[in-house]
């Protein structure tokens, strides 16, 4: 059965806030449609999850920006241990968001031996209302195969067939998730460019927001392949889309989702 919850995918270093003649405003690169995907009353609880190593003006920025739309009902837990994430348990089943901020992937791997774990599992699978939200190395976590030193590792799971990468940009990058994903050909490779976020609902219908693009690697296709450790990568039949704003994605198929339209006479 596909999850009722849903994920967004976004980029800590598009959020900010600035001054211009008349007041603050959010970074012209943070894609501000995410916040309609927000619950749309303001006072509705909201938890940050987040680690000692985060970078605490990442956090302020994400806080700074929540205020500007008019959310005051959050809390940050700064976890450093696997015991600090079962000291939270009630604050994360109250929550209507929680937000996996930043953060380096090893914490996040911390949390899967946790019962916060299990219990955000299944409040993405059972509850419509409810929402995650990963930011830089939270956001790549959110996927069971994740991007790691040298190759990929094991992430949370909350999604099993693509492998994300928030600090995508093309090069060294690129090549890393072009091996990943010819590695895994059952995942689809998603990169992030800057001013990009991603709206994934029922755990495969993605949604592209902001304005830059998304890079979309598709090797469940390929034949005939080359992978070794330093040597040059070779793949027959590798496929791809670059999408823009207002662009959807089935994570099942590998395709774009068309959209079909009724006219009523």
């Amino acid at each position: 059965m596909n999850p009722k919850g849903r994920l967004i995918i976004m980029r800590g270093t598009d959020m900010g806030i600035f001054h211009d003649a008349k007041n603050e405003v959010t970074s012209p690169d943070f894609p501000s449609e995410i916040f309609s995907f927000l619950p749309e009353e303001k006072d509705s609880r909201l938890e940050i999850l987040t680690t000692s190593n985060s970078g605490g003006c990442a956090n302020e920025r994400l806080i700074k920006m929540l205020q500007a739309e008019g959310y005051s009902n959050f809390g940050i837990i700064n976890v450093q241990h696997t015991e600090d994430f079962h000291n939270y348990y009630t604050k994360i089943s109250e929550a209507k968001v929680v937000f996996l901020a930043g953060g380096e992937p090893e914490i996040w791997k911390m949390m899967k031996r946790s019962a916060i774990m299990e219990l955000l599992l299944k409040r993405y699978h059972d509850e419509e209302d409810f929402t995650i939200v990963g930011i830089d190395a939270g956001a790549m976590c959110i996927s069971r195969v994740i991007l790691s030193e040298g190759g990929t590792g094991t992430g949370l799971g909350f999604i099993h067939n693509c492998i994300i990468d928030t600090k995508f940009q093309h090069g060294e990058r690129c090549k890393g998730l072009v091996k990943a994903i010819i590695a895994n050909k059952e995942c689809l490779g998603i990169g992030l460019n800057r001013g990009m976020a991603l709206i994934i609902d029922k755990g495969y219908k993605v949604s592209c927001l902001g304005k830059g693009t998304v890079m979309v690697v598709n090797a469940r296709n390929i034949k005939n392949r080359r992978l070794k450790a330093g040597a040059s990568v070779y793949a027959k039949n590798l496929q791809g889309h670059i999408l823009t704003g207002g662009a959807t994605l089935n994570l099942f198929s590998g395709n774009r989702i068309r959209m079909i339209y009724f006219i009523i006479i």
